[in-house]
């Protein structure tokens, strides 16, 4: 059986043909073409916003490219909205969107809304003045967050869990694979007694992902210990004692949220990371000496942008139904906060 056939885009001819004019005529109105009367500019610019028409940003770059007199090279810009100033993670997003983008042919801008009085209202009147189209979101502070732009105007990717609402197209780190690899390197070393710690925010900025496979792992086959996650609205030194004295866990799975504070806590109660506590982290820097899973931000920002382009060729703005969600798979990175995996300690053994 045959589905529904998709709806075609209303082209620049069809509102010609509504509003009984040449489409040059419809051209003029759209640009506000001074030389067509003020009535028959709003006249054809109600009609056109009646039908549902929207320009196709390629086209319009085009056209603009061949009205200059010195003719450049197109420059179609992208723009990576941010709620605040980015982190590292966000930055490493930024820089893979930016060197995917220019490979294809574009240049990403970064917006902070609220910097510089950049409303989201202001902001949605300066992409369209300027002919932006393709919009990435960044992950926002908060776990779940949202932002009103002109949506139907744009072509719009989503960076991670966090902005909910509208439901964009969006690129994620693979979660829930990320956890079962840490529980994989775990059984490896033969440590059951695993523990899970992690702020609310950053438990429910992953849909709680990291939580559901560590709580399916335990079940599968009854290896781990059944120790339950200990979810903080903040780092709470009583809290995290208390919990790590009834259940002794071998090994911390925890987050950037709580990793300071934790590393901290060890170190006053005189435990070795690595010896006399494992310590594992879900996102960690490839810079530092924690062990756990490295997320490849640089990445999910390139396939950010590749989904972005895509999306302009094809003129696919507005709010996608049904939403697609991209999984970008993490690797194991060694560290020096878990002791190493039997196969690695006869290596170093016969090194020596």
């Amino acid at each position: 059986m045959l589905g529904h056939p998709t709806p075609q885009p209303v082209r620049m001819q069809d509102v010609a043909r509504a509003a009984g004019v040449h489409q040059t005529t419809v051209s003029r109105a759209l640009r506000n073409d001074p030389r067509l009367p003020s009535g028959t500019r709003r006249r054809i610019q109600r009609l056109a916003e009646k039908l549902g028409y929207r320009p196709h940003p390629l086209v319009s770059a085009l056209i603009a490219l061949r009205r200059t007199r010195h003719p450049r090279r197109i420059d179609l810009a992208i723009a990576f909205v941010a709620r605040s100033a980015l982190g590292d993670s966000g930055q490493q997003h930024f820089d893979g969107a930016r060197v995917m983008a220019e490979q294809l042919g574009y240049r990403v801008e970064l917006f902070v809304l609220g910097a510089g009085n950049l409303t989201e209202k202001r902001l949605s009147s300066v992409l369209l003045a300027r002919n932006i189209r393709g919009v990435i979101i960044a992950a926002l502070p908060e776990a779940q967050g949202q932002f009103e732009l002109a949506w139907e105007q744009f072509c719009t990717v989503v960076i991670e869990y966090t902005f909910v609402s509208p439901t964009f197209d969006r690129v994620v780190h693979d979660s829930y694979d990320g956890m079962r690899m840490i529980l994989r390197e775990c059984r490896q070393r033969a440590i059951r007694r695993v523990g899970l710690a992690l702020t609310r925010v950053a438990h429910e900025r992953t849909e709680r992902l990291n939580g559901a496979a560590y709580w399916m792992e335990q079940k599968s086959d009854r290896f781990f210990a059944a120790i339950p996650p200990l979810v903080l609205e903040e780092w709470d030194a009583n809290a995290f004692a208390a919990w790590h004295r009834r259940y002794r866990p071998e090994a911390i799975v925890t987050s950037n949220a709580l990793l300071p504070q934790l590393t901290a806590w060890c170190a006053h109660h005189r435990l070795r990371l690595g010896r006399d506590l494992q310590l594992i982290n879900v996102n960690v820097n490839p810079h530092d000496h924690v062990s756990g899973v490295f997320q490849n931000h640089v990445a999910i920002g390139a396939t950010a942008a590749r989904m972005i382009v895509e999306k302009i060729v094809r003129n696919d703005t507005g709010i996608p139904k049904p939403r697609h969600t991209t999984l970008t798979p993490g690797t194991w990175f060694e560290g020096a906060t878990l002791s190493p995996a039997p196969a690695a300690r006869l290596t170093s053994s016969a090194a020596d």
